[in-house]
This record gives structure tokens, sequence and C-alpha cells, in this order.
């Protein structure tokens, strides 16, 4: 027995469910004939790596994409001509008027001029834009190919599309994010002591998974999320800002990222915009964040509960892929 066909034997004793297993499923019709696929994976590693790396999106990946289609489109639209049979533009200026000719000139004949009018004549517009879009043309095949190479040869570099590529045994090892010393640069920071909101909790008893206990339901809802990310962060952490003008002022975003390279992310939810004073310190908050370069949509993520206390747990879990790709750097 090859090594390849024992490994997959293991893998599929570790099926205990109702025939048939899945994993294999998964190897026969989504997996293209000849790929590597990596070891089924313990429950309890982290959840990027049981996400499967197979169906992690890259942006860039998915820029490419986009562009592909993109150009695709423009060159249905595009209806050059034959630029074959059309000469070339050329502008003559004799005292203080200009002339337009169209110009043809084979090797070993002689060259012939069609005049075409002033500059701005049609014939001569119609003569740019047959030139002009089979210009165009020429560069849509030469990008398409190019993206067609670019996305055949690209390397994703996060962390499951790394690990996939290594041997058997290091894939079974790797969880838990210690496949990186920054990582743990980050968790010390995460775990070291800030000085926390002072301001009481609310009546109503809210908790996360790990018993911390928190201050809406939304912001519960955050907290279980990046958490389940792996993405590190401190609750209700003081943050001090000084404007232009040297005001200073105290803030406790609900999350405060650092993220791989040192940037920070700001994440507020709030619960109660009903209320009119509770919308303005919201404004007043804004205010403040953009002092320290965090922008709306950029650094600084918002997100509310509806007029009826509702919280719309999809919307958060979007934001959080996102803020998931700024904080690992993919």
């Amino acid at each position: 027995m090859s090594l390849k066909e024992q490994e997959n034997r293991e893998i599929g004793s570790m099926y205990k469910g109702p025939f048939p297993n899945p994993y294999f499923l998964y190897r026969i019709f989504l997996v293209p004939k000849g790929a590597e696929v990596p070891a089924r994976r313990d429950t309890r590693q982290n959840r990027r790596f049981k996400k499967g790396y197979q169906d992690m999106t890259n942006p860039f990946l998915d820029a490419i994409k986009d562009e592909q289609s993109r150009i695709q489109r423009l060159a249905g639209i595009s209806t050059a001509s034959d630029v074959r049979s059309r000469g070339h533009l050329r502008l003559q200026t004799r005292g203080n008027c200009t002339y337009a000719y169209e110009r043809w000139q084979k090797k070993g004949q002689k060259e012939r001029n069609e005049y075409l009018g002033t500059p701005d004549s049609e014939a001569v517009q119609e003569l740019f834009s047959v030139h002009f879009q089979a210009k165009r043309q020429a560069r849509l095949r030469h990008n398409q190919k190019l993206l067609k190479t670019l996305w055949q040869q690209y390397q994703p570099y996060d962390f499951d599309s790394v690990v996939s590529d290594m041997g058997r045994d290091y894939r079974k090892v790797a969880r838990n994010n210690s496949f990186d010393a920054r990582y743990e640069e980050l968790k010390d920071w995460a775990n070291a002591p800030y000085t926390k909101n002072p301001f009481p909790f609310p009546k109503a008893k809210i908790y996360a998974k790990d018993g911390t206990r928190l201050r809406s339901k939304g912001e519960c809802i955050w907290y279980n999320l990046l958490q389940e990310r792996g993405i590190l962060f401190r609750n209700d952490c003081e943050v001090r800002i000084i404007d232009k003008q040297g005001n200073h002022k105290t803030l406790f975003p609900d999350f405060l990222i650092q993220c791989f390279d040192g940037t920070f992310i700001i994440i507020e939810h709030l619960g109660g915009m009903g209320e009119l004073r509770y919308a303005l310190d919201f404004g007043e908050r804004s205010y403040w964040y953009f002092q320290d370069n965090f922008i709306l949509g950029k650094n600084y993520f918002v997100t509310s509960d509806d007029p009826d206390f509702g919280t719309d747990s999809a919307m958060i879990a979007k934001l959080v892929d996102r803020i998931e790709r700024m904080f690992y750097g993919y």
C-alpha cells in the first residue's frame, strides 16, 4: 500500500457518521483530478483551518476575476473596423491653417495621400476611432492573456494556503496560529493589563462564550465572532486622543484591534441610536476618532441595532470577514 493510500485510509477511519463519508465526497466531486488535498483535520483546530483553504477568498484574485470579466465585456462591445484597410493620419500646416490627410505608404510603392479636411472634421474623427479601437482591442487581448497567466501562477500567502503546501506532519500540528512569532506578540498585547471603561454595566446580564460580561447583545456577537476567527483585540479599552488644537479626549471603543502590520482598527456597536443624546454622543466620538485617523469604513467600523432593537448578526459576520483579512494582512 502506498503512503497516499495509507493516508486516505487513516482519514476515512476518522469519520464516525453514517455513509457516505463527506470527506471522500469532497475529494470525488470538488477537487480537480491530480490536485493536492490536505489531510482532514481535528475539529479542535483553528476555525480558519476548518473552513478549508480552497474555500478562502483572496481579494487580489477576486480583483483579477472582476477585471477579466470587464475586459471581456469591453471586447464584446467594441466594434473595431479592419485597420489594415485604412491609412494613417498625417497633419500638415501651411501658414495659419492645418490640414489632415490619410496616408498610405507600402514598401516599394509610391506614397498616397487622401485629403480629409480640417483636424476637427468628421472624417478625421472616424479615422481616429478606427485606429483607437484597434489599439485598444490589442491591449485588451494582451491584458486578458496576462491576467490568465497571473491567475494560474499567483500563489496565495495566507496561513491556510501556505500550510496546505507543507508536508502531512506539518499540517497535523499547525493550529492556534503558533506559526508566527508576531501573533504571539499581538497575543501579549491583547492580554496585557489595560484601563477599561469604568461606566457601570447595564442591568441586563450579557455574557460571551468565554464568560466575559459585555454591555449589549450586538457587542456579544462581535466578541464571539472575533474570538472564533483568532482575531486578537482589547475590549472597552481606553484610547486617548489629542486634536489639532491640543484638546484631549478619552474614549472607550467596544473593540480595539492591532493588526499584523501594526495598524489599528476600532469597532463600535450602537445599541441606543433611538435616543437623541446617545446619537449625538456617537457623532462626537466619530469626530475624535477622525482626529486620530480612524476613518469610517476604512479602519473604523460601526454597526447598529434596528429601531425594534434587533441585531443583524449576518451583517456583523460579513464585516468580520473583511476585518480578518485586514488583521492577518492578506
